[in-house]
C-alpha cells in the first residue's frame, strides 16, 4: 500500500515536473514571439518616420523653390535654391535636402512633343553628342524610341527592324513609343551603351513635359550645342558673365559677341527652346535616423518640381503681379530608393 502510495506521488511530481517544463516553453515561445513583434514595430515605427522626413524634406524643397520665384523671375547659381542646404535635425532624427535644376540640361523628352519632332531640339541634341565625341545617330535612335510611328526618323525603316532593343536584342519587337522617364532607360536604345550613358549623363535629363535650357545655368558643352562650330572654351565668357549678374533676357542673349553669328532665322527657332529661368528641379532627400550609433537606417528619394507659370484661366487675374508673372510650384514625381540613386 505504500509503494502503491509513493508511485502515484511519482507520477504526480512527473506529471508537475512536465507540465511545468511544458509551461516555461511555451511562456518562453511566447516571450520570444513578443520580442519580434515589438521589434517588428520598432523599425515599422522608423520606416514610417523615415518616410514622414522624406515628406518634411520635399516640402523643405518646394519651400525654397517657392520662396526664390517671389523674389525674381530668373534662376541662377545666385539663388536660394542653389546654396548648399544644412542637415535639418528631427529629434534623433536628420533630414538632408539637395536641389539640382534640370533646366540646366537637356530634356531628351523635348525631342517629341505634341505628336511630331522637334527639328530644332533635335539638331542640339546632335550638336552635343558631337561636343562629346559621340555619334550624333544616337539622337535619331532616342527620337525613334519615343515617336508615336513604326518608322525611323526621315529614313522610312522599320524601326523594330533598325532599333532592336539592347535589353533583348529581339529584332521583331516594336518599340515602346513613348516618353522617357528615366535617364537610365537610354540602356535600352541601340548605341547607348553603359560607358556612353556615363558620358552623357550630366548633360541630360528626362521630365515628362517640354522644359526650355536655362541659359543660366547650363553647361559650356550645352551652351556651344546651340550653334554650329561653337565650343565649350567660347562660352566660358558667358558662364563669366552669367556668375556676377544673371542673364534676365533671351533678347539680351542674342546681343552677346559669342552669338553674333546666329542668324535671324535661326534665333527664331532657337528662343522657345532658351529661357533664363527653370522650369524644372530634382531634389535628392535623405533620412538618416541616427538613435542608433552603427546602426544608423537611411531611406532616399528623388523628387522631381516643376515651376511653371500659373495659367491666366486658374489665375485671380491674367496680370503680372509686382511685375513678376505668377508661378505654380508642384511635386511632379516622387521615387524612393533603399540606396543612394545617382545624382
Amino acid at each position: 500500500m505504500s509503494m502503491t502510495a509513493n508511485s502515484q506521488r511519482g507520477v504526480a511530481l512527473l506529471t508537475i515536473l512536465l507540465l511545468v517544463v511544458s509551461i516555461t516553453v511555451v511562456a518562453g515561445s511566447m516571450l520570444a514571439s513578443q520580442k519580434i513583434a515589438i521589434r517588428r514595430s520598432g523599425l515599422l515605427f522608423d520606416q514610417n518616420q523615415l518616410l514622414q522626413d522624406i515628406d518634411a524634406g520635399q516640402q523643405l524643397a518646394v519651400t525654397m523653390i517657392r520662396a526664390d520665384s517671389n523674389i525674381n523671375d530668373t534662376d541662377s547659381a545666385q539663388d536660394i535654391w542653389a546654396q548648399p542646404i544644412p542637415p535639418y535635425a528631427l529629434a534623433s532624427h536628420s533630414v538632408s535636402v539637395e536641389l539640382r535644376d534640370e533646366s540646366g540640361r537637356f530634356n531628351i523628352n523635348n525631342l517629341y512633343q505634341d505628336g511630331s519632332a522637334n527639328t530644332t531640339a533635335l539638331a542640339v541634341f546632335q550638336r552635343l553628342l558631337t561636343q562629346l565625341n559621340l555619334e550624333p545617330d544616337i539622337a535619331i535612335a532616342i527620337l525613334d524610341w519615343q515617336d508615336a510611328d513604326g518608322e525611323v526618323y526621315q529614313d522610312g525603316g522599320d524601326e523594330s527592324t533598325v532599333y532592336a532593343q539592347q535589353s533583348n536584342a529581339v529584332a521583331t519587337d516594336a518599340l515602346p513609343n513613348q516618353p522617357f522617364v528615366s535617364i537610365d532607360q537610354l540602356l535600352e536604345v541601340t548605341g547607348v551603351s553603359a560607358e556612353t550613358l556615363a558620358v552623357l549623363r550630366p548633360y541630360l535629363t528626362a521630365v515628362p513635359y517640354y522644359v526650355p535650357i536655362n541659359i543660366n545655368t547650363a553647361s559650356p558643352v550645352l551652351l556651344a550645342a546651340l550653334m554650329d562650330g561653337a565650343n565649350s572654351q567660347q562660352m566660358q565668357s558667358l558662364v563669366d558673365m552669367r556668375a556676377q549678374q544673371a542673364l534676365t533676357s533671351i533678347d539680351a542673349v542674342w546681343q552677346l559677341p559669342i552669338f553674333g553669328s546666329v542668324n535671324d532665322e535661326q534665333r527664331k527657332a532657337l528662343t522657345p527652346m532658351l529661357a533664363v529661368d527653370s522650369q524644372a528641379f530634382m531634389a535628392l532627400i535623405t533620412a538618416t535616423d541616427n538613435a542608433t550609433v552603427g546602426q544608423a537606417r537611411e531611406r532616399f528619394a528623388t523628387v522631381l518640381i516643376s515651376k511653371t507659370v500659373v495659367d491666366n484661366n486658374q489665375a485671380v487675374n491674367s496680370s503680372e503681379v509686382d511685375g513678376k508673372m505668377p508661378k505654380e510650384v508642384k511635386v511632379v514625381t516622387q521615387r524612393l530608393w533603399a540606396f543612394r540613386p545617382s545624382f
